[in-house]
């Protein structure tokens, strides 16, 4: 599975792309600058993207990605969850809440390096 992080600031980014990558060690994570957001939806093709509300990232691009985490830094630092048609709010993220999604996108064939090319 493919998780793709561009948090601001880049701190951020780099925090929560290290705490995927050390607690699922088996996924292929990948951290950019918000501004290059676009540029790797299109060439990573991220199963999981994880990103704020405030990034200049084109509604259409993040459609394609099947699971979303946008933190919602224009209100109340919240976390709004997006799968498989569904859209849920989630008060105060912490890692294992994080951990949790990036648990649920992998499905079940997803962590072994299955699902979308």
């Amino acid at each position: 599975m493919r998780v793709l992080v561009t948090l601001s600031p880049r701190m951020y980014r780099e925090a929560v792309a290290l705490s995927i990558h050390r607690n699922r060690p088996g996924l292929d994570v990948r951290s950019a600058p918000p501004e290059e957001a676009e540029r790797e939806l299109e060439t990573f093709r991220p199963h999981l993207h994880v990103h704020n509300d405030t990034a200049p990232v084109p509604r259409g691009a993040l459609t394609r990605v099947p699971w979303r985490v946008e933190v919602r830094y224009s209100d109340s630092m919240s976390a709004r969850v997006v799968a498989d048609g569904r859209d849920e709010e989630v008060g105060d993220m912490d890692i294992g809440g994080l951990l949790a999604v990036v648990d649920a996108a992998s499905g079940p064939g997803l962590a072994q390096g299955e699902g979308r090319a």
